[in-house]
């Protein structure tokens, strides 16, 4: 194919604007009950933990459902996959409603909606390479991220007031009309790639996602990325979902605790933004990736000591930390994209995905009562020991030239 036959068409911030919305959506339905978990454990006639287990399932599904998602991305591309993600996320969500005050059939309706996020966050990748060029791809990647986090600050914000305001089965009936809508616009209105490529990298030939995955765990610099992924995704989902009781021995509330989680999204998706726009400039991965996990590693030995009470000191590294740990996301990606070629786009994507919900399941579980005297300054110093430990495996990484 000729050099004149290389351009970018403006739709691509439509599919893109759509696919983030697909994603927002789904993350409103994954973390539906995180914000009010006393009252839906109460209105289900359920334990506590029995609630928690509706937003794990979504870590669980990840690690079998991974293959098979980045297996459809690869053989019939994006809008199928995604597609695949988005009908899923769609109907499972809607039928939230109908459960009644069954449990049983909530985890189901949840379950199915879970088997949908790998389709969609599986694409992220490869929906950039289909659309974007090399210039923007990173920024691409980063925004398809960014929805992410929206969607996580979003259902934790609004879910309490809709719930006072109405009903718990009110609140899931709102939230499933929006995800059959967002299902729906995608399938109509999102198309798989442009007329023609938007960039000389995506004329060449992929290899299939079997010979894929053995490439890719034979690529040091991948492996790198992996534990990465692990690490970081880990550590967030673990303080994300203690954060209160992170708090609460250091003479902090519930709503200390919301302002806080609240900043670590927030500076994720600033994060996000500044370097995923660093990166599309400069092109200097490595070191983007090593001044993000720095910035993360600080901000957590900060963090850790009980005697960390200062309001201000918490919100200002709360914030650090997220910029730091989130923003290295969609480096990350991108960097796996370019380091294993022709690997297609959704298996490392995958991948990497993946192992961070395996992560977000052993750091969740195994530092569940790690404290001392009730303070869970333990289980954080060891997390801040593993991503000094991260960072140096990090400058082992090669800076690509791409």
């Amino acid at each position: 194919m000729s050099e004149e036959k290389i351009q970018v068409y403006g739709y691509r911030w439509v599919v893109l604007v759509l696919f983030m919305f697909t994603n927002i959506t789904l993350q409103i339905l994954w973390i539906t009950f995180a914000s009010i978990t006393l009252e839906t454990a109460a209105f289900y006639g359920v334990e506590e933990l029995d609630i928690l287990v509706l937003s794990l399932v979504f870590m669980i599904a990840y690690i079998p459902v991974t293959f098979l998602a980045s297996w459809l991305i690869d053989k019939y591309d994006f809008r199928v996959g995604a597609g695949i993600g988005a009908i899923l996320a769609g109907i499972f969500g809607f039928l939230r409603f109908f459960a009644g005050n069954d449990y049983t059939l909530l985890l189901i309706f949840q379950i199915g909606i879970a088997i949908g996020q790998p389709f969609v966050l599986n694409s992220i990748t490869r929906l950039s390479a289909n659309w974007f060029p090399e210039s923007e791809r990173t920024s691409a990647t980063g925004l398809s991220l960014i929805s992410q986090f929206i969607g996580i600050l979003l259902g934790v914000l609004i879910t309490p007031f809709l719930y006072q305001a109405t009903s718990i089965p009110i609140t899931l009936l709102i939230y499933g009309i929006l995800a059959l809508i967002s299902g729906v616009f995608f399938v109509i209105l999102v198309k798989n790639k442009p007329p023609t490529p938007p960039s000389k990298e995506e004329l060449k030939e992929k290899v299939l996602m079997g010979k894929g995955l053995k490439s890719l765990f034979k690529n040091k610099h991948f492996l790198i990325l992996f534990i990465t992924f692990f690490f970081g995704l880990g550590i967030f989902n673990f303080i994300t979902s203690y954060i209160e009781l992170i708090l609460d021995p250091r003479g902090f509330d519930a709503t200390d605790a919301g302002i806080i989680g609240g900043l670590l999204l927030i500076g994720g998706i600033v994060g996000c933004i500044v370097m995923s726009a660093l990166s599309d400039k400069y092109k200097k991965r490595k070191l983007l990736l090593i001044i993000s996990i720095i910035i993360a590693t600080i901000s957590l030995f900060i963090l850790t000591p009980p005697i960390t009470t200062d309001p201000i000191l918490l919100y200002l590294f709360n914030f650090l930390l997220g910029f730091g740990i989130l923003s290295a996301g969609p480096v990350a990606l991108e960097y796996a994209v370019d380091l294993t070629k022709p690997v297609p786009e959704a298996t490392s994507n995958g991948m990497l995905m993946m192992v961070g919900q395996i992560g977000g399941i052993i750091f969740i579980l195994f530092f569940e009562g790690f404290t001392l005297g009730g303070d869970y300054f333990p289980a954080l110093l060891l997390e801040a020991i593993f991503l000094l430990a991260t960072l140096i495996l990090v400058f082992f990484l090669k800076e690509n030239s791409n």
